[in-house]
């Protein structure tokens, strides 16, 4: 009912706008073929309804800015739920170019997301999404009203608080290799606190952003890693602790290994200021 209402209240709002039946035709048609190949995963269908500057405001961790870039995000998506729909019901104007859209969203967590293991869950959730249009009807802007729902109705309710949110881009861009996209999202004064016996025999503090640059120059010339799989996450404010299952190859033998770490991450405002990351026990594969 919460959901049903907060629709209402936008649509009262909407009725004041002027509306244009053309304009309002060819955009709710764009509108539920944007949404309509989504449900396919057909995303060369979707893009042809999108302009190159789109921008996806909030699926992220941050505004995800270019058409490709969003289908990437939507594309992780569809591999942890791959029968996901999302289907528009009732669309309606907010005012120049820019329309409320309800819609409802179903899948099964049968995929990895976010690199979380699957649970098996299903989510069914209503939305409202505010999507904007170019003159020419194409889609620049899309925003969703509730997030977390995902995580939260697949028990990883934690993933969606902001901080956890800012560690999980770091994850995502290490898993890419993007050292410089890590760095962008830690704090100038970050400290990394790496306690590893298979990096060094000792532990070994790294301060600030040049430092941490040459930690993961010194972690990509010994480590090759084959798994980085996190499986617990906990969140209290600015902490947030996760547990990692990892396999990698040491560079010097040649030998394979398997670790279980413990990572600690501190965000403030949206930066990771401090990092610890212990290796809890290594067993040769």
């Amino acid at each position: 009912m919460k959901q049903l209402s907060m629709f209402s209240l936008l649509l009262c709002c909407a009725l004041a706008q002027p509306l244009h039946s053309q304009d309002l035709a060819m955009a709710t048609q764009n509108i539920r073929s944007a949404y309509d190949a989504l449900s396919r995963k057909d995303w060369n269908a979707f893009a042809t309804y999108c302009a190159p500057n789109y921008t996806d405001q909030n699926v992220g961790p941050a505004p995800t800015a270019g058409i490709q870039a969003a289908i990437g995000l939507y594309q992780q998506f569809a591999a942890g739920f791959p029968d996901f729909k999302v289907v528009p019901s009732e669309i309606v104007p907010a005012g120049p170019r820019r329309y409320f859209v309800r819609v409802t969203v179903s899948g099964t967590n049968t995929g990895s997301f976010m690199m979380l293991p699957p649970t098996g869950k299903s989510i069914w959730f209503e939305d409202t999404d505010i999507v904007e249009l170019d003159n020419n009807g194409k889609c620049v802007s899309h925003a969703i009203s509730r997030p977390g729902e995902p995580l939260r109705q697949i028990g990883y309710g934690s993933m969606a608080l902001p901080s956890t949110q800012v560690v999980m881009a770091v994850y995502e861009k290490f898993g890419r290799g993007d050292v410089p996209g890590v760095l962008s999202l830690c704090d100038d004064q970050v400290q990394f606190d790496i306690q590893d016996r298979m990096f060094d025999t000792q532990a070994r503090m790294f301060n600030g952003k040049a430092a941490v640059g040459q930690f993961f120059q010194e972690l990509g010339s010994k480590f090759q890693y084959s798994k980085f799989q996190p499986l617990r996450f906990v969140a209290d404010g600015e902490d947030v602790f996760i547990l990692i299952d990892a396999e990698y190859t040491l560079a010097a033998s040649g030998k394979k290994y398997a670790s279980t770490y413990t990572h600690h991450f501190k965000v403030v405002n949206g930066k990771v200021t401090f990092f610890r990351g212990v290796d809890d026990f290594q067993q040769l594969k």
